[in-house]
């Protein structure tokens, strides 16, 4: 059975790197909202650790990263999302 995790609703998407990963997932949580070091769920089940915040001045090094989770995607594809690509 296919569950729709958004309910027919519009939801905010938020694609972010966790710390030590190497492609971007989707959360529904708003990233600024929650410390660093604090875990969140992605869309794919995975546990994501928020990062620290990049300093002023400098670019973060997630902003290179433009691969995105498969699964995340797959959720994402075709549902009422309004989707943003967050760095910290």
């Amino acid at each position: 059975m296919d569950i729709d995790v958004f309910g027919g609703e519009q939801q905010d998407v938020f694609w972010i790197v966790g710390m030590g990963l190497t492609q971007r997932h989707a959360i529904t949580m708003r990233p600024g909202a929650v410390y660093a070091g604090q875990s969140v769920p992605a869309l794919c089940g995975a546990e994501l650790k928020i990062p620290q915040p990049t300093p002023i001045g400098r670019d973060p090094r997630s902003k290179a990263v433009t691969d995105k989770c498969p699964t995340c995607a797959d959720r994402t594809t075709g549902a009422n999302c309004t989707e943003t690509t967050w760095d910290f």
